[in-house]
């Protein structure tokens, strides 16, 4: 679930709760980091970042997060 709070996610510690759009592109980018660069066969599927209503904000969001990480070297992944 995305952000940390809402569905069956949480977090034990209030602070750490996500507040912003941004922060929750953080965690989930964080989340992408460990699995694609763990996982060579994911390494070669394109990842494509859909959404509706206002989840199009966390999806643009996301994108230029995810985006940013591979330009920077941190993520091995491509965008479809």
């Amino acid at each position: 679930d995305s952000p940390v709070g809402t569905g069956y996610s949480f977090v034990e510690e209030q602070d750490l709760a996500v507040k912003t759009d941004e922060e929750a592109a953080t965690d989930l980018t964080t989340l992408l980091i460990k699995l694609f660069n763990n996982n060579e066969s994911l390494q070669s599927s394109p990842l494509y970042v859909v959404a509706e209503s206002y989840g199009g904000k966390h999806a643009a969001t996301l994108g230029l997060a995810v985006y940013d990480a591979i330009q920077a070297g941190k993520l091995k992944m491509k965008l479809g």
